[in-house]
């Protein structure tokens, strides 16, 4: 019988590596109904970069090899410093949202150095978590913009909210960024739509556009195809998947509907340069 896929974590990637000379956002995303990382019976997970998670709903623990195991929440920020074996999540029969990035790099160096990444504080509670979620999410170009926002900015942005919800200073919020409000639609409707992403057609027939037009439209907007953004987003959302690590990568590949498991690991070794199997070990500390 085939083993039924748990469906209650809804993970999304919300951008791939930014490499820049101030540092690297390594991978980010958000998780809905997760568990978090190195719970028993699997061994503590150690990284070589910088991580945080900030826990938006439900609760957990947290530990460390120089922290004992404590209670962990909503509004709680949790680091996570290279090479130091910790665990982090909820426990048995229980899920929590959370927000999480990987990084490293010079700018977060000078932080620890500043002692704002710190060893020994490796949990901060900041309690406004619609304000830090929108920060953070905010910091992000539009979807079209990525690719024409220099990854220095990016990474400098990350790095200024990172040490606002540090030190606790809660400064105003930006106004969001012009949009193109159909290219904007419909990319949120190929990332976001169903378990795969609503596929292009579909997507023109919701614009009221014929679908030459929609590709025509999109191609001069983005600079390449609507299928090519679609299949690109499944690859995206599984690379989220293998983050979470509550799905075998056939169950992954079924899930966003790829024919089998290894045309499915053809297709993310030519976004991500590994194979699945090689990514996960590499974010999951493994």
């Amino acid at each position: 019988m085939p083993r039924v896929i748990d469906l209650t974590v809804k993970t999304r990637l919300l951008l791939r590596p930014v490499r820049s000379a101030l540092g690297t956002i390594l991978i980010g995303g958000v998780n809905q109904g997760g568990v978090g990382v190195g719970r028993p019976p699997a061994a503590p997970r150690a990284i070589p970069c910088y991580s945080m998670l900030y826990v938006t709903k439900g609760r957990g623990v947290y530990s460390d090899d120089h922290t004992p195991e404590r209670e962990v929440g909503q509004g709680d920020l949790i680091l996570y410093f290279p090479g130091r074996p910790h665990r982090c999540g909820t426990r048995p029969g229980e899920f929590w949202d959370e927000l999480w990035f990987q990084f490293e790099g010079p700018v977060f160096d000078l932080m620890g150095g500043a002692k704002l990444l710190d060893p020994a504080r490796p949990v901060h509670h900041r309690p406004n978590c619609d304000h830090w979620f929108r920060r953070f999410f905010e910091l992000l170009p539009p979807l079209h913009l990525r690719g024409k926002i220099p990854p220095a900015v990016t990474v400098s942005r990350f790095a200024a909210v990172l040490t606002e919800i540090l030190s606790g200073h809660e400064a105003a919020d930006e106004p969001p960024a012009p949009r193109d409000d159909w290219l904007s639609s419909a990319c949120e409707f190929m990332v976001a739509h169903g378990k795969s992403g609503a596929r292009p057609a579909a997507v023109a027939r919701k614009l009221g556009l014929s679908y030459e037009t929609f590709r025509k439209k999109f191609r001069g907007a983005i600079g390449f195809a609507p299928g090519r953004y679609h299949h690109d987003s499944r690859i995206d959302r599984a690379a989220a998947l293998l983050h979470q690590s509550r799905h075998t990568i056939k169950e992954i590949a079924a899930q966003l509907e790829f024919c089998d498991e290894f045309y499915f690991s053809r297709c993310f070794k030519r976004r991500f340069g590994q194979s699945p199997r090689d990514f996960r070990a590499r974010v999951r500390g493994q």
